[in-house]
């Protein structure tokens, strides 16, 4: 009965510390996410450009938690101006097919009316894999990213 009370008391306080640093790398997570979103912009842009595409990303998009959404990053594209658009036309996903455990940065263009334009491979590595990728894998990729764009357009 001796032991039982030291024990627990340092089984209890290594349970608290594993909670904490839970809680705060997931605070971080949320937090930060607006920084990250930036950050993963200008690599994009700087992909879309070397593939001598117009496509630019401007702005991204504040987080919607209200319905559970693919995995990925809102963007609204740039209009010819200097401008961002921020019309419900003119947005990108930006996102990673999974395939046999490899990542495969891809982004969408999504129309006015919710539909996935195109899915543009962003990298030499990507365009290689994507020929590899069966048809029904992207389809369910594109499912989902249209089910969330029709709830995006939605909000906005």
């Amino acid at each position: 009965m001796n032991d039982f009370i030291p024990v627990l008391r340092d089984r209890l306080i290594f349970i608290g510390w594993v909670v904490g640093l839970i809680l705060i790398a997931s605070l971080l997570w949320s937090l930060s996410f607006s920084f990250r979103a930036r950050c993963l912009m200008q690599p994009v842009n700087k992909t879309l450009a070397i593939m001598e595409d117009e496509r630019r990303l401007s702005v991204p998009l504040a987080r919607h938690t209200a319905q559970p959404a693919p995995l990925g990053c809102w963007y609204y594209l740039a209009g010819n101006s200097d401008e961002p658009e921020t019309e419900a036309g003119k947005l990108f996903f930006v996102f990673a097919i999974i395939r046999d455990g490899i990542m495969v940065p891809c982004g969408a263009e999504i129309t006015e009316q919710g539909n996935v334009a195109e899915i543009i491979p962003l990298g030499s590595h990507a365009r290689q894999v994507m020929g590899r990728i069966p048809q029904g894998i992207i389809q369910v990729y594109t499912e989902r990213i249209e089910s969330a764009a029709l709830s995006l357009l939605g909000e906005i």
